[in-house]
């Protein structure tokens, strides 16, 4: 009785503040300083998220590849230990379950703060296992993507994925700033790696306290959080349990596991997730790797920086096409269209490793394997968000991330025994290309188009489904 007290009046309490949230008008020109703050934090996001990749071959050269160990072998190791680090995906789905709790800008803060605490401690490490825990940091944090929430939750509906295709093109965009900042402070040295960590790590602080101060919590968040409190908490402890009797899911649960049952009882999201994972196979070999490649084909660190340049250009321009595409076409199409140049792309790279394809040629290549991989991931997610109730949307995102971990270890495990066998660049090949191959072509001909939906409107529909 004592808990429900508790829980009642914490509750209580914040009822008031969201009501006081709901009627406080947003201040001029809100909405340009929100797009402005989620571009920034894009930014800082895509640059924390290819860092690792980008600066690979210089850790693993200084920490492991020494006492006569090849860097093969020494990226290998890189990939076995790092399991590690991915361990905390396990937590990341219940971190990211508590903005459905708390809400969207604490979580926005948050990460923002800890990607800029993760790449000072990868900058400062004077080992390699200092080094893993500063990546691990970075891991965690970027792995939330709360900014996509955020704007999709703010666009108005019918130009949501076009706002977003915009954003997170500007995001990509600011990837360039690696390989400037490759040439600039580190001068194709690769003994100067962590001045390139450093930079963006105080970007990402100065970006928190501008979330922390000008952000304001989303107004779908407020107005379904709102109706949520303002229901009796006994009611709404006796209807969960009145359904846990029932076997059946309660849409006003949250957390993750509340998540992973919303997700198995839907038909059309439970096929989603399933192919989802076949998708995430890819994701190590698609992210983790091309500086590497590039490398063992034995192109300089000036060469690859060269190709390195051109990554995030043709990154940012498939995002950029892929919103009015999504806008235009739907989901599912988009999916199969980008998942399509994946493959195209990521084959041609591959073969132009080892025909000596200039550096700019490589580079244009791998930004399309790239953008057209991680369109059809973030489309996938974007469905998911699309078909679910605001209540439970970030309880899902997480249990669906959770989940899909599983087709991330595969793939992870699967390349890191390749690597030593086959070499860098077939290994991520044969792992990455049939299953994404699998993935687009369920998504299209299985699972239910999203384009148009209003997330205001989304209701629980499990019973309506007969498929």
């Amino acid at each position: 009785m004592k808990n429900e007290s508790k829980i009642v009046a914490h509750e209580q309490r914040q009822l008031t503040r969201l009501e006081k949230l709901s009627v406080k008008k947003p201040y001029f020109g809100y909405f340009a300083v929100i797009l402005f703050l989620v571009a920034s934090v894009n930014i800082i996001d895509e640059i924390t998220s290819s860092l690792p990749a980008n600066l690979q071959s210089c850790y693993v050269t200084e920490f492991l590849a020494v006492n006569g160990r090849s860097y093969s072998d020494a990226l290998a190791l890189h990939g076995t230990v790092s399991i590690i680090s991915y361990a905390l995906g396990i937590i990341t789905p219940f971190y990211k379950a508590l903005a459905d709790r708390i809400g969207r800008k604490p979580l926005f803060f948050l990460s923002t703060f800890g990607m800029s605490v993760g790449m000072f401690v990868a900058s400062v490490a004077p080992n390699y296992w200092i080094y893993l825990f500063g990546s691990s940091i970075m891991s965690f944090f970027i792995a939330h993507d709360i900014q996509i929430i955020y704007i999709l939750e703010v666009a108005p509906a019918k130009h949501r994925a076009r706002i977003y295709s915009i954003l997170k093109s500007i995001g990509i965009v600011g990837v360039v700033a690696i390989p400037w900042m490759r040439r600039v402070l580190m001068h194709n040295d690769p003994a100067h790696w962590r001045l390139v960590y450093r930079a963006p790590a105080i970007a990402a602080f100065i970006a928190a306290v501008c979330v922390l101060l000008f952000a304001r919590e989303t107004k779908v968040y407020i107005e379904g959080r709102t109706a949520y409190l303002r229901r009796p908490y006994a009611e709404r402890r006796e209807e969960s349990e009145r359904l846990k009797l029932e076997k059946k899911s309660d849409a006003n649960r949250q957390g993750v596991f509340a998540g992973i049952k919303y997700l198995m009882k839907h038909r059309d999201l439970r096929l989603l997730m399933i192919f989802h994972i076949v998708f995430d196979v890819g994701l190590a070999c698609v992210g983790l790797y091309h500086e590497s490649m590039l490398k063992e084909a034995g192109y300089s660190t000036a060469e690859a920086t060269q190709a390195l340049f051109l990554v995030p250009i043709m990154y940012a321009a498939c995002v950029f096409l892929s919103g009015f595409a999504a806008d235009i076409l739907g989901r599912k199409k988009t999916i199969l269209l980008f998942g399509t140049l994946h493959i195209l792309a990521f084959c041609s790279f591959v073969y132009g490793l080892r025909h000596d394809f200039t550096p700019i040629v490589l580079g244009l290549l791998c930004g399309v394997y790239q953008g057209g991989y991680w369109i059809g991931r973030d489309y996938m997610d974007i469905m998911v968000t699309e078909k679910v109730p605001t209540e439970i949307r970030a309880s899902v995102m997480g249990a669906d991330g959770l989940i899909v971990t599983v087709g991330m270890a595969v793939g992870y495990l699967l390349c890191i025994a390749g690597i030593s066998i086959i070499g860098v660049a077939f290994s991520c090949l044969l792992v990455t290309v049939p299953c994404v191959a699998v993935a687009i072509i369920g998504v299209t001909v299985k699972v239910r188009e999203t384009k148009g939906t209003v997330m205001e409107d989304i209701v629980d529909t499990a019973g309506q489904i007969q498929e």
